[in-house]
């Protein structure tokens, strides 16, 4: 009789649950929704997996351990503890006698042992992983070592180390991402026909730049000899010396002003066409009635009507009825449709907003983001020019957002408001950012529209319509505010995405690299990934630095602190003051000590980026894929 009473109890408490109405979704102190920046595009199942951050943690511990160890093994062998002739850090021939250098190899090979037992897949495969990463790397050295030994014994010119460590490193960071391409699970080329073709302008311009900047940096090393020697010995130079400094920034330099005049030529010319924004939106009650205003005064300064298509994208929160109730209040749109889905995916809902819109211009806005009062005049002026597919801007971050957002605005000067229009002086814009972008609308058909189940979406299209011969700008006079990240958890999210994408559209663009001698695929693409490259490694190279110096300072004869700080910080300390005094920034500058600090948070992230990644067993396995539903793109034939 008890055991009846209690399961018709058990029974009405479960018909009480069912019948209850879902909880609320829980808040934070700002009243948004927790977690409100997850979604889907989070960790696309698919192509990556979601990781908790202890194993970042657990990765530089373990690469702590594992460098330790490479670099006392030739110091045991040296001494005679070990039975064994061990090279110091496994330099296998050096013409010029020299010992003591900078133990690049044990570093890079600590490195990639460390990456290949944390990666993502079963220990038969991380076990291949390391055993590749191995092969590579000790062919590469074998090649630099023999080609300084043929160069002394038959040629009689002798190769510093320090080149020969140089160039072990570069080889490094060419063979991590070449090892994580081949080998992870990503998407396929997406068979997007690759037209753009190399133009004899664009390398002149570059090999003009930087013949122009060695030649200066030479002749400043040499006058001003004594003066460069002693910013190198405060840690501004370091161990790249003053030469490769200066050229390096020269050349950015010249390129970037060239950029900016190009600019300023292509926008000579009103244009104002209609216009459609469409705006995606995933859980942004607190954030998308501004952008909406903020949509309706730039539409008061456009001269041609302006549409807007919000796609509301399975939020838990009240985007929906916030964006109708705005839209309503605005004064100086021509039309505006609110579309609610179910089904989750940012590149589903832009590609379902596609479908709702007329117009030949599609200006694409982040729901978190406020667009400045002439975003859309200034950047549809670019396409009176017919071969302009797309056009971007400068993603400051908003005012109030902390010191987080001043430590992301000197991010966004230097890249967007300088290295990004320097590419644009030789045509080598492949990524907007979709917070704000416009697109040329037969352009966006032509390339197939938003890739689906991958991250990088916005650059994956940009790249994909300047393979089909499409010219991209990035214009900073074009100014929209974005949210910045004011929890550590959002800031990790948000950075494992972006990190994550750089894989993602390289594997689905693969057909793009070194290919009919394009800027983008032989130059661009392959700098970004060797840059990508070494921003994973930024973070462990600190922790071995830090060893080298303190454990075995007296077996390697590298300079004082002063230079180890640096190597690290120096040159792009300089380079980011020099950017701030040309963007007139000043009330930025007390913040860039904490902006040297922030490059290591995001080099940690982007550590953590890379062991999202999944690693299958099987071959076959490692295609994905990626939908790209509105149009089949145009194949090669």
């Amino acid at each position: 009789m008890d055991e009846g009473i209690r399961t018709r109890k058990r029974a009405a408490k479960a018909r009480d649950v069912k019948s209850r109405p879902p909880a609320p979704p829980r808040l934070d102190d700002q009243g948004r929704a927790a977690d409100f920046f997850r979604s889907v595009d989070s960790a696309p199942k698919a192509v990556s997996v979601a990781r908790p951050r202890r194993v970042q943690d657990l990765a530089l511990v373990t690469f702590a351990f594992v460098a330790v160890i490479l670099l006392a093994l030739p110091e045991l062998a040296h001494n005679g503890v070990l039975a064994l002739t061990i090279p110091r850090d496994y330099v296998l021939f050096s013409a010029d006698r020299v010992n003591a250098m900078l133990p690049v190899r044990s570093f890079i090979l600590a490195f990639f042992l460390t990456y290949a037992v944390f990666a993502y897949g079963a220990a038969t495969t991380r076990a291949k992983l390391a055993g590749l990463f191995l092969i590579k790397f000790a062919a590469a050295c074998a090649l630099i070592d023999g080609a300084a030994f043929v160069s002394w014994r038959f040629a009689d010119a002798v190769w510093p180390i320090h080149f020969q460590q140089f160039l072990a490193g570069m080889a490094g960071l060419a063979i991590f991402p070449h090892t994580l391409i081949s080998n992870a699970r990503l998407p396929v080329d997406s068979g997007v026909a690759n037209l753009r073709t190399g133009k004899l302008y664009e390398y002149a311009l570059l090999l003009a730049a930087a013949g122009i900047a060695a030649v200066i940096a030479i002749i400043v090393a040499t006058v001003y000899g004594d003066e460069a020697g002693y910013v190198r010995s405060i840690a501004l130079l370091g161990g790249m010396g003053p030469g490769v400094f200066l050229a390096q920034q020269l050349m950015t330099g010249q390129l970037a002003t060239l950029g900016w005049l190009r600019n300023m030529i292509s926008r000579r010319r009103a244009y104002a066409p209609p216009v459609t924004v469409l705006v995606p939106a995933h859980n942004e009650a607190h954030q998308i009635r501004e952008t909406l205003l903020a949509v309706d005064v730039a539409a008061a300064r456009y001269d041609g009507p302006v549409r807007v298509v919000v796609m509301e994208n399975c939020s838990s929160d009240a985007t929906a009825r916030l964006a109708e109730t705005t839209l309503g209040e605005c004064q100086h749109l021509a039309g505006w449709t609110v579309d609610s889905s179910d089904i989750p995916g940012k590149a589903k809902a832009l590609n379902r907003g596609l479908d709702l819109i007329g117009d030949d211009f599609v200006v694409r806005i982040d729901a978190d983001t406020m667009i400045g009062r002439d975003a859309i005049r200034l950047a549809m002026r670019h396409f009176a020019n017919t071969k302009v597919g797309g056009v971007g801007g400068l993603p400051l971050p908003q005012e109030d957002g902390g010191l987080l957002s001043k430590v992301r605005a000197i991010e966004v000067l230097l890249r967007h408001g300088f290295v990004q229009v320097s590419f644009g002086a030789f045509g080598g814009i492949f990524g907007l950012p979709g917070m704000f972008v416009i697109y040329r609308r037969s352009a966006l058909d032509e390339a197939g529209g938003f890739t689906e189940g991958m991250n990088g979406e916005d650059t994956d299209i940009t790249l994909a319509m300047t393979s089909l011969g499409w010219r991209m700008v990035s214009d900073p006079r074009a100014k929209f505010f974005t949210e910045t990240p004011d929890t550590l958890a959002f800031l990790r999210e948000q950075r494992t995405r972006w990190f994550r994408s750089l894989y993602h559209v390289t594997a689905h663009n693969r057909a793009a690299l070194f290919r009919n001698g394009s800027v983008i695929g032989c130059v661009v693409l392959p700098f970004t990934l060797l840059n990508g490259a070494r921003r994973a490694m930024m973070a462990p190279l600190l922790i071995y630095g830090l060893i080298v110096f303190f454990i075995f300072g007296g077996v390697y004869g590298h300079p004082d602190f002063a230079t180890v700080v640096a190597v690290v910080l120096g040159m792009p300390f300089m380079l980011a003051l020099t950017v701030l005094i040309i963007w007139r920034r000043f009330d930025l500058l007390w913040v860039l000590p904490l902006y040297m600090g922030f490059r290591f948070l995001r080099s940690y992230y982007t550590l953590g980026s890379t062991l999202s990644l999944i690693y299958p067993k099987r071959r076959e396995e490692r295609a994905f894929q990626a939908p790209k539903p509105r149009q089949a793109p145009p194949f090669a034939g």
